[in-house]
């Protein structure tokens, strides 16, 4: 089997092994619960690459996310929903699907489809008479199947200098257009339409604008306070994975030698990038009031995963699991939905597919790792809900650095595992939910982290995951420098790799012009 992907083989033990896992992981194989209506329409928002700690409603006194706090404040909001992967791709083809990386086989964002015989959320509710439209970002290999869904376009847009624009703020303009439009007809029948912002994602190219350190950036505005947990205060412990960040991915590679004034502008930056995808939200929620859809129309929001938004001097996403990463934003509102409720329970965007099945009444497939949540909303006391969610990383792409990591979070503490020197972190999130401090060498935690390793091992067993058999791939020059980002010297796997690649398709352009 190859290291990277998923063989039709295990795809099929993986969908076995899960469906024998229900008491373990709360994966769904009951019939629906309490369907709120049938003809109720759907509306899906995301917002890509949102950080919970980046979100007004969560807590957070600066961010721009007026409208975004609407709809959450207007319904049923999630405390502890977590990403099954902290990157684009394989959290998409999750959350479509509702089943983890290991059977969708979409680990990295240049993966191969996911298998044919995987029911999606748009086969579900389009053979069940619904409208299924998806406008915006994809990045979904295969997962959006039977959605009628809209290939991504950018339209051109101007941005002042601080905050410069790239392909993600672009496309958000032609998603919302075309959203508009379609709540200037909506039709009648039932519809689940899917609007997905690529903001605050161009934050990503931000960091490229401003490689390195640099002073002040004319018309940035007032720069907001740096996260408590910006310093890393104990080096040592990181696993390589993480310690050499800036050699596995060129974001972190780009910010290893800034300064702390220069992280403050990447928050402002964040920011930014968030109140434009909270604008083109808003504008979404104002098209369906106007369309006299919106008293039957349940809306649901989310992000894919998270930022690190400088905490640790990280920025952007990767091979890592801290809460800005991990934990997204997740609420639901409309109609049967409680207002202004808080739900503390340990999610995961997998549960997305099982909970809109539920609501409109409509079967789940079977063995998926993700569960309804619509019990929690309506208030019911569930003995045999999940007690741990879990999250996962192999590579963002082929060819660059191959390193299988895993996190398994409980209520009260979180255990992540490299297969890279078999690197471990454990962190009590009551005591320090900053994660400064791994105590994987503490004694006083000893018993804590024997639970936490049996729990995974039970958790791999009991789903499948072929963690144990994927293989860790990094080029020694990735190692090279002394631990640590602010150390960093040299390129980055993935500059290797645009490198490779630039060479191979200039190479073919000069063969064709021979040939011409």
């Amino acid at each position: 089997m190859s290291k990277s992907r998923v063989s039709r083989r295990h795809f099929l033990k993986g969908l076995a092994a899960s469906g024998a896992a229900v008491a373990l992981t709360g994966c769904n194989t009951s019939q629906p619960t309490k369907a709120v209506s049938e003809k109720t329409n759907i509306l899906i928002i995301t917002a890509d690459q949102l950080s919970k700690k980046g979100v007004g409603a969560y807590g957070n006194p600066v961010a721009p996310t007026d409208h975004i706090d609407k709809i959450i404040n207007a319904g049923t909001r999630f405390e502890q929903v977590h990403t099954p992967y902290p990157l684009c791709s394989p959290a998409r083809a999750c959350f479509w699907t509702g089943h983890l990386p290991q059977v969708t086989g979409v680990t990295g964002n240049d993966s191969a489809n996911i298998p044919t015989e995987l029911t999606t959320l748009g086969d579900i509710f389009s053979k069940a008479g619904y409208n299924c439209v998806h406008y915006g970002k994809r990045h979904d290999f295969g997962a959006l199947r039977g959605f009628d869904a809209t290939p991504e376009t950018q339209l051109p847009l101007t941005a002042p200098e601080a905050f410069p624009v790239d392909y993600d703020s672009r496309e958000d303009l032609f998603a919302l257009q075309k959203a508009l439009e379609f709540f200037q007809d909506p039709g009648e029948e039932p519809f689940l339409l899917a609007v997905e912002f690529n903001n605050p994602h161009n934050i990503c190219s931000w960091v490229g604008a401003f490689e390195g350190p640099h002073g002040d950036i004319p018309g940035i505005g007032e720069l907001p306070e740096l996260p408590d947990n910006f310093e890393v205060l104990d080096w040592e412990s990181l696993p390589a994975g993480v310690t050499y960040q800036c050699c596995n991915h060129f974001r972190v590679k780009q910010a290893s030698h800034w300064t702390d004034k220069n992280y403050q502008q990447y928050l402002k930056a964040y920011y930014h990038y968030t109140g434009m995808g909270d604008t083109c939200i808003g504008q979404v929620m104002k098209a369906l009031e106007k369309s006299g859809k919106a008293d039957n129309t349940l809306v649901v929001f989310f992000s894919d995963h998270g930022d690190a938004m400088g905490s640790h001097r990280l920025v952007t996403k990767h091979a890592f699991f801290y809460e800005e990463t991990s934990n997204v934003p997740f609420a639901l509102a409309g109609p049967g939905i409680p207002k202004g409720k808080s739900v503390d329970a340990l999610g995961s965007l997998c549960d997305l597919v099982p909970t809109l099945c539920d609501y409109a009444g409509l079967q789940a497939p079977e063995g998926i790792y993700g569960r309804s949540l619509m019990p929690l909303v309506q208030g019911d006391e569930l003995a045999d809900w999940r007690q741990e969610v879990v999250s996962q990383w192999f590579s963002e792409r082929n060819e660059t650095t191959d390193m299988p990591a895993r996190m398994l979070r409980t209520k009260d503490y979180k255990y992540t595992v490299y297969r890279e020197n078999n690197d471990e972190q454990l962190f009590d999130l009551k005591k320090d939910p900053g994660e400064n401090y791994s105590l994987v060498n503490d004694p006083a935690y000893s018993e804590v982290l024997a639970d936490m390793r049996e729990r995974f091992k039970n958790y791999v067993a009991a789903t499948n995951d072929n963690f144990y058999q994927q293989s860790v791939t990094v080029d020694p020059q990735w190692r090279s420098h002394k631990p640590s980002y602010p150390n960093h010297t040299g390129g980055s796997a993935m500059d290797a790799i645009i490198e490779k690649r630039k060479a191979i398709n200039e190479a073919k352009a000069a063969k064709d012009l021979q040939g011409a």
